[in-house]
Formats: C-alpha cells, structure tokens, sequence
C-alpha cells in the first residue's frame, strides 16, 4: 500500500492541502470542526507528520535542548518535570542531555541543538564551564536561557535563584543564635552559585564582626557522596565549628550521615542548613533546615523565556532572580551549654 500523502487525504476530505496543513499544526485559522475532521482521517490512514521537512519550510523544528547538570537531583528533576509540561503545553519536543558535569557532553549537544536547528537550549551549565563554551551558540542563530546556574558575563537570558540572599539568611540566622564558627560546603567555584552564596556567606560575618576564614570552606561537587566525605574534614577542624550551611540538600544530607559517624548529630550538638527545599529535607531525622527556591517555577519561567526568545530573538536579555526564604526545622537547633562550650563535641 502506497504512503498516505496530504494530497489524498485533501482530496478524501474535499478541502485543500493547504486546509490540513494548517488543520494539522493547530490554527485558528481552522474551525475546530474541520480540525476534528482531519485528525480522524490522519489516524485512519495513518499519515505521519514529516516534522522534519516542515522545519525546513518554516525554520522551526519546534524541538528545544534541555541541558542539566544530574537528573537523579530531586531539584533537577523538578526543574526538567516542569520545563517539560511547560514547552509541551507551547507545542514543543524536549531533548535532553544529563551532562552529569561534563563540558564535553554539554558542548556536544550544544553542537548537536544546532545542527538540527532547534527552537533554542535551556542549561544549567556544567562545572568547569566557561563564556567560551557558549560564545558559538550565543553567537548563532541559536537562542538559550540559563537556568538555576548562569553566566553573567553573557548578554544572554537567565533564571536563577537568590543564591546571595539564600547564604545571608542561613548564615544570619546561625549567627542569631549564637554561633561563630561555621563552615561553608559544597559546590565549586567555577559556578555562578557558588560566588554569589559565598558572598552572602561573607557579609553576614561581616555585619556580626566575625573575620572570614577561608579554612571553614570547602568546595565539592554537589553529590550526597561528598557531603558525607566533607563531614570528616568539618570533625578535624581546630577548633571545630558547631554550625554549617551546605551548598544544596543532597549534599547536606550526605554531610548529616557522615557527621554521626564523627559523633556530631545535628540538631542536638551541631547545627545544620541546606539549600532547595527537596521532599526528602522535611522527612529525614532530624527534619533539615533549609533555604528553599521554587524549582517549579524558576522551569516554569525558564520555558516562557525560551518560547519568547524563539519567536523574538532581538528582543533585550530577561534575567530573572527569584527569591529565597528561610525554612528553620529541627537541624539547626542546638543546646546553649553545647554551643558555649568550645567545641560542639
């Protein structure tokens, strides 16, 4: 049996090809009765919408590239749940690559995105990252939105978190409370986020006259598993901190593990504050403190971006900070004859 083309099922229908084409993609140009007809001859003869062809007619695929940095992250996969309902509801295919922190995966399908002529690329950009990477694709015809991490040295769009704001509060409200030596871990200095909570880390100190101490910081990759390692490295420290804010939850729930194993069990004789929100923070024991950003809504608002820069690539960069709030739970809770005397041991 010979393939079904337009022309028959025009003719089938006694319309014009044009009619289907446009019948097809959704106009309204189209009453929706005659709309209903054509896709009920579509499935009866089994006639498959060449994408392909039509993006080259109209120089859109109505595909788009999601780049992001680990979907087994519970914020990641918010963000991908998200981005994906959102651009499916604008009519658009998503492709994803989980670049698991590698510039060279990221880089290729950058590569890839264009070649195909995508409608554009949401990422997160991988650790190591740098303008360079994205200066081909920032220069093309290519349009991308950074999510969650950016770079702001790039005239481009961005969706990012308060991350300034999101240390300042964790680090004022330890200081509140009684606290003077608190660490910082997790995350890497390649990315965005990791300066701007570092800088909010450092003028809460600064507004409770405490002098930063570079050795109450340590980076990491933001992985449950490095948490856990940084909890032996927090217990070796002289003297030892009673407090830490934690780069994410995932690595703040590693570094709660790894801290009973040192003796250190927050909520009773450490502190302890994450960042995200994630589900499993409100579970755990003891329920973990935290700085939350919607994960929902900064996808939601990664993909409205995207559609607009598709269908105005001219128009002026929107670069968005949404803002942070502070969720006190029982991790951060600590006795004061265990906070006052020397080390929280």
């Amino acid at each position: 049996m010979s393939r079904p083309t337009l022309s028959h099922i025009a003719e089938q229908l006694g319309v014009s090809t044009a009619t289907v084409s446009l019948a097809m993609r959704g106009s309204p140009k189209i009453s929706q009765k005659t709309r209903e007809r054509v896709s009920v001859a579509l499935k009866e003869t089994g006639y498959i919408y060449q994408r392909s062809a039509a993006g080259l007619r109209t120089a859109k695929t109505h595909t788009v590239g999601v780049i992001l940095n680990d979907i087994s992250d519970p914020f990641c996969s918010t963000l991908l749940a998200t981005i994906e309902e959102e651009l499916s509801k604008a009519g658009r295919t998503v492709f994803l690559c989980n670049s698991n922190e590698s510039v060279e995966r990221q880089t290729e399908f950058l590569r890839v995105m264009a070649e195909y002529n995508a409608d554009g690329v949401i990422v997160s950009p991988a650790i190591g990252s740098t303008p360079g990477d994205f200066l081909d694709c920032t220069g093309s015809s290519l349009p991308m939105v950074f999510v969650s991490r950016a770079m702001f040295e790039l005239d481009v769009d961005h969706v990012v978190g308060d991350d300034r704001q999101a240390a300042l509060l964790a680090a004022r409200r330890l200081l509140k409370i009684g606290h003077r030596r608190i660490a910082f871990v997790g995350g890497d200095p390649s990315v965005s986020c990791f300066a701007s909570r570092l800088q909010g880390y450092k003028e809460a100190l600064g507004e409770a006259s405490i002098t930063f101490d570079e050795a109450l910081v340590r980076a990491c990759i933001p992985k449950r598993s490095a948490g856990f390692a940084a909890a032996r490295w927090v217990a070796g420290l002289d003297p030892r901190p009673t407090a830490a804010i934690c780069y994410n939850d995932t690595v703040a729930l590693g570094f709660c593990s790894g801290l009973q194993g040192e003796g250190l069990f927050p909520g009773t004789n450490f502190a302890l504050i994450g960042h995200e929100d994630i589900e499993e923070g409100e579970f755990v024991n003891p329920p973990l403190s935290t700085t939350a950003v919607s994960g929902r809504e900064m996808g939601r608002m990664a993909a409205a971006i995207l559609v607009e820069r598709a269908a105005k690539p001219d128009a002026p960069p929107q670069r968005l900070v949404l803002p942070s709030e502070l969720v006190v739970r029982e991790s951060c809770t600590i006795s004061d004859d265990v906070l006052h005397s020397g080390n929280a041991a």
